[in-house]
């Protein structure tokens, strides 16, 4: 059970305090009082993936201080629509209390006899199928944000449609599309046509996410790796060069590609 330490309800009621505070008329802070919550919507990222940083980094300070960051994103914009009469924190709290109650029969309900993993996920996702009716969405793909970052619309668009069966039955009929959409990207490299290699480029990364998405990868994550790893590797060649007074951008490809392959060697051993 989560431990609910004394006096939590005392330092929430003091952070919505302070954030009405900051939006007052008359005695708030400038910035604070011209914010709305399109202006806000950047600083939601930022914080969120500042959020992942700090798990990535095993960091527990900055975790703490980074989730309290997020949280007022959470407040700030309640204030805001609370001012304009829509909704109040109170309403965002017990909207998430009824969801995860809705959504976790299995825990809530004492009659049910569900317990094991794959019957949760499909109860889970005949859930939300049911909340998308309710909403009034007919499509299966319509309360998808468009405002994802591509990668992760791309992942929840292949698998809403396998959810509803469109799907290949395993890992080894999606990498044969893989290599379908290399031959069709050649194709257009010969052709130079840029607009149909824009495509098709599209069409390739897509397909990469979908074998993720099959073998059970989550490709955000995936990614995040390979570009940490990338600049690991670049910061050793620097390092290697600083050391003979030598510049990243005087080199040339071969030996670049000599330093690079000894980062790897170097990395390698190093784990």
């Amino acid at each position: 059970m989560v431990k609910i330490e004394k006096n939590t309800g005392k330092s929430f009621v003091k952070i919505l305090e302070i954030m009405s505070a900051l939006r007052d008329p008359k005695n708030g802070c400038e910035w604070d009082k011209n914010q709305d919550s399109n202006s806000l919507k950047k600083y939601c990222i930022e914080e969120a993936y500042e959020v992942v940083e700090a798990i990535e980094n095993n960091d527990s300070d900055a975790l703490c201080e980074e989730l309290g960051d997020l949280l007022f994103q959470v407040i700030f914009h309640t204030e805001i629509s609370s001012e304009k009469g829509y909704f109040s924190i109170k309403d965002v709290i017990n909207n998430l209390s009824e969801k995860l109650i809705r959504r976790h029969p299995h825990v809530f309900e004492k009659d049910s006899n569900t317990h094991s993993m794959k019957q949760i996920e499909k109860n889970w996702t005949k859930i939300k199928q049911q909340e998308r009716v309710n909403k009034g969405n007919t499509g299966i793909l319509d309360d998808i944000p468009k405002s994802f970052p591509a990668m992760i619309r791309s992942l929840k668009l292949q698998k809403r449609a396998s959810e509803n069966g469109f799907d290949w039955k395993n890992s080894n009929d999606t990498f044969k599309k893989i290599e379908e959409e290399k031959q069709e990207l050649k194709i257009a490299l010969i052709q130079q046509e840029k607009e149909e290699i824009e495509e098709e480029i599209g069409d390739l990364i897509f397909s990469v996410i979908n074998l993720s998405r099959k073998l059970k990868i989550d490709p955000e994550n995936a990614l995040r790796k390979t570009n940490k790893k990338f600049s690991a590797r670049i910061n050793y060649i620097e390092k290697k060069l600083k050391k003979e007074n030598k510049k990243f951008n005087e080199c040339n490809l071969i030996e670049l590609e000599m330093l690079w392959n000894e980062a790897k060697t170097d990395t390698k051993q190093a784990k």
